[in-house]
């Protein structure tokens, strides 16, 4: 139980440090620049799903243990190589992409990107292999040095009264997750030995296979959930980007809630997979996913009540004729929290054909369905469309869990 303890504080200490950037954002910057970072943010977390399906995934497949124990060293070490080159094509990426948009005088065109989003990939690396050796607590202190950090380097440019940029904001962002990174990466590779040499590295064609299946599956969860992001961002443009983004802040803690269960809860499921305890397995899954969603639709109510005071006092005015976003926002972060649960399940199950394959389609569903209601609703279409493709997704994992569950019951 303690371990679920540490894991709920740590993650409500992300959720504060993302919520009180935003929160500083919205009330304080221009809205295109704000639009602008949220452009760079979903980056982030798109490309922290791939670094997931290439190294984190494997990571969180071992038993708990130090990082010099033998059934984890070579694995890590391994992982850490791949993650390195990953970052650093990572950065380049950003950068090109920063200067091309800078040239043509875009806002999104913010060169910092290509510090802040590799920082911020090595921070949800550690922080992710704190966690798979079993140290909820390290991870919490990792999380906890950002938040004060970005809280200190934040609040020196608010109090110099100046009103920052997009370009600004990333960089102070990104300094803040490198120098943790850099702390976190002394304690990560403490006693592994030197750089990973060349044959080593080819001892990864053995995790492409299952990468491949991870990576389609997080792939189509990424543009399942953040298509909309790039499709708003070219279509009506930052501004617009902002509104969505500012009425969507309240309700993320709802999916955090989720990944913090499914961080810790992988391990007691997994004590189910081995004992073959199928009715404990789904009763597990099936509590944490009811208990979610009551908390979800609970905490859209009181958001869409109260957002005329959020409005006015929170964000200084701005988003206040957007109320009526909460409500659809909140029906999609059920639906994530309920997807988060489901595809832990299937995820210990390592079912990651099926769970890649359901993913995919309902990607495509929601494509299709933000394209076609943004042409009708307007940037409403953007939140509907991407739920229906949620919900269609979360039906098919949870026909597929029960259907895998019921046969090895029956063979068991």
């Amino acid at each position: 139980m303690s371990r679920y303890l540490i894991s709920a504080v740590e993650q409500a200490v992300w959720s504060l440090l993302n919520f009180g950037v935003n929160l500083l954002l919205i009330r304080f910057v221009a809205p295109d620049e704000y639009g602008a970072f949220m452009l760079w943010a979903s980056c982030g977390f798109v490309l922290s799903s791939l670094q997931n399906a290439l190294t984190v995934c494997h990571l969180q497949a071992l038993t708990p243990g130090a990082g010099i124990d033998p059934k984890r060293l070579p694995v890590e070490r391994l992982m850490h190589g791949v993650n390195a080159v990953f970052l650093v094509m990572t950065a380049l990426a950003c950068l090109g992409a920063a200067l091309a948009w800078r040239s043509a005088g875009s806002p999104y065109g913010a060169p910092a990107a290509a510090l802040f989003v590799p920082a911020f990939l090595a921070q949800q690396y550690l922080r992710a292999l704190a966690f798979s050796r079993g140290r909820p607590g390290l991870a919490t202190v990792q999380t906890a040095a950002v938040f004060c950090l970005v809280a200190l380097l934040l609040g020196q440019v608010l109090l110099e009264g100046s009103r920052p940029d997009a370009n600004t904001v990333l960089w102070r962002l990104g300094l803040a997750y490198t120098v943790t990174g850099a702390a976190g990466a002394v304690w990560a590779l403490r006693g592994q030995g030197g750089w990973l040499r060349r044959h080593e590295m080819k001892a990864y064609g053995d995790y492409v296979r299952q990468s491949g299946w991870v990576f389609l599956g997080v792939s189509s969860t990424e543009l399942l959930t953040r298509f909309y992001v790039f499709v708003v961002a070219g279509w009506f443009g930052a501004a617009t980007l902002a509104s969505l983004s500012a009425t969507q802040q309240l309700l993320r803690p709802v999916p955090l809630l989720a990944m913090s269960w499914s961080m810790v809860a992988r391990n007691d499921l997994a004590r189910r997979r081995d004992r073959q305890a199928w009715n404990g397995f789904r009763r597990l899954l099936a509590l944490a996913a009811g208990v979610g969603m009551l908390f979800a639709a609970a905490w859209t109510v009181i958001l869409h009540m109260a957002w005329p005071t959020i409005a006015t006092h929170l964000f200084g005015g701005k988003y206040l004729a957007d109320g009526w976003m909460v409500v659809l926002w909140g029906l999609s972060a059920a639906i994530t929290l309920g997807q988060t649960v489901v595809s832990t399940g299937l995820q210990v199950l390592r079912a990651f054909k099926p769970l890649a394959l359901a993913n995919g389609a309902a990607s495509l569903v929601a494509a299709a369905g933000i394209l076609l209601t943004m042409r009708a609703l307007g940037p409403a279409g953007a939140i509907i469309g991407t739920a229906a493709g949620q919900l269609l997704e979360l039906a098919a994992m949870a026909a597929i869990l029960l259907s895998i569950t019921a046969a090895r019951r029956r063979s068991a």
